[in-house]
């Protein structure tokens, strides 16, 4: 309700383990407020395409039927975080989609695994409505596609998209100029600027990163191979849940925890939510040995886990009791308790500015490494005796 009366008039729902009942409050909430509702369904898969017993085509037309006709979302958005669907899928499912649905389709992807750019343009043979994408200097790696090659390899088609392309070029200029002060941000741990290995793994990018962090933060980064390599089997124990926030940390933690302490001897609470269903039903069934290991003799809830839950608005308004001024202020606080309690305490002199509010560098501080970089290249920079 607040997000809707400051503007925002399209809301992506999703939920992590794709349960429809997680989608009833916030659909409900949208609509009262007169809004868009977008359902968007977590593409994820069990094998290198899709297809098996739980990411199947079934699968993604039950889900999208349901959001349509029993929660009367506006349009569809096909989900990929992980930037797994291959071209010839994003056609087959698209087109399926198109067919069945009323509503407009959209298909959201990511590059990391290279397919990115070929699985919009056959989403896009088959009639989609709706693509996601990125300025190029935003683009690739685990971002979205570029949208420039888009708009020139639709040029003249029926499909095309009427962008100015050179309008396009000149933002991509402009924002070119400016983001040098933040390359020390772009991940430069790897030469390729696709992820292949996302193709075998089926880990997303930003999972990966996170184990990494993890595993040398543990003096473990050796165990790597065997992190990911655990990480398929626990995602199968708790029911092949697709790998984005939350789950992907929840399953990523586990996998770091079997290597280093042994095969479940040690579980997050997390862990134990997940397997008791405060997080949705998962779209296959856990494996009952480790439920029945990881909670302890705690009953697995068989109803909406938001039902379970105890309501937080209260308790968010007791601790920022003094310091909000208003709801949106408790809201920042409830959706983010640290870092959120820092920025109400810098936003009413109570407290320091965050130290990574500005970036590390300066576009003066970048020309001037460039230069000297272009100088040691150019064999000009000479060591003092």
């Amino acid at each position: 309700e607040q997000a809707a009366d400051v503007g925002i008039d399209i809301f992506r729902v999703f939920d992590a383990v794709n349960d429809e009942r997680n989608h009833e409050r916030a659909a409900q909430a949208i609509k009262r407020c007169g809004k868009h509702y977008q359902a968007a369904i977590c593409y994820s898969l069990t094998q290198p395409r899709m297809g098996g017993p739980v990411y199947n085509l079934e699968y993604y037309l039950k889900k999208a039927l349901f959001f349509q006709n029993e929660l009367g979302a506006d349009s569809i958005c096909i989900k990929d975080q992980a930037g797994l669907i291959s071209p010839y899928d994003a056609y087959d499912l698209i087109k399926a989609l198109k067919e069945e649905l009323k509503v407009p389709v959209e298909l959201h992807t990511h590059y990391t695994s290279g397919q990115g750019s070929m699985s919009l343009l056959k989403a896009i043979e088959a009639g989609v409505d709706i693509i996601d994408t990125a300025l190029s200097p935003f683009a690739l790696r685990s971002s979205q596609p570029a949208i420039e090659p888009l708009v020139v390899a639709l040029y003249g088609t029926d499909r095309d998209t009427g962008l100015d392309i050179e309008q396009l070029v000149k933002c991509s200029r402009m924002l070119e100029e400016i983001a040098p002060k933040y390359r020390d941000f772009l991940d430069t741990t790897r030469m390729s600027v696709i992820d292949a290995e996302v193709l075998v793994h089926q880990i997303p990018g930003g999972m990966t990163t996170n184990l990494v962090a993890q595993l040398r933060q543990m003096g473990a980064l050796d165990k790597l191979a065997e992190v990911q390599a655990e990480t398929a089997r626990v995602r199968a124990d708790f029911g092949y849940p697709p790998l984005v926030t939350p789950t992907s940390q929840i399953v990523g933690v586990q996998a770091v925890q079997n290597v280093l302490a042994g095969r479940y001897r040690i579980f997050s609470k997390e862990a134990i939510n997940y397997m008791r269903g405060l997080y949705g039903r998962p779209p296959a069934p856990v494996n009952p040995e480790v439920q029945k290991l990881i909670l302890k003799g705690k009953e697995p809830v068989d109803r909406r886990s938001g039902d379970v839950l105890e309501p937080e608005l209260e308790k968010a308004k007791e601790k920022t009791s003094g310091l909000a001024k208003d709801l949106r202020d408790v809201l920042i606080y409830a959706l983010f308790p640290t870092t959120g309690l820092e920025f109400l305490r810098w936003k009413y002199g109570q407290g320091p500015a965050p130290s990574n509010l500005e970036p590390a560098k300066t576009l003066e501080d970048v020309k001037r490494e460039d230069e000297l970089i272009a100088k040691a290249k150019a064999g000009k920079l000479v060591e003092k005796e």
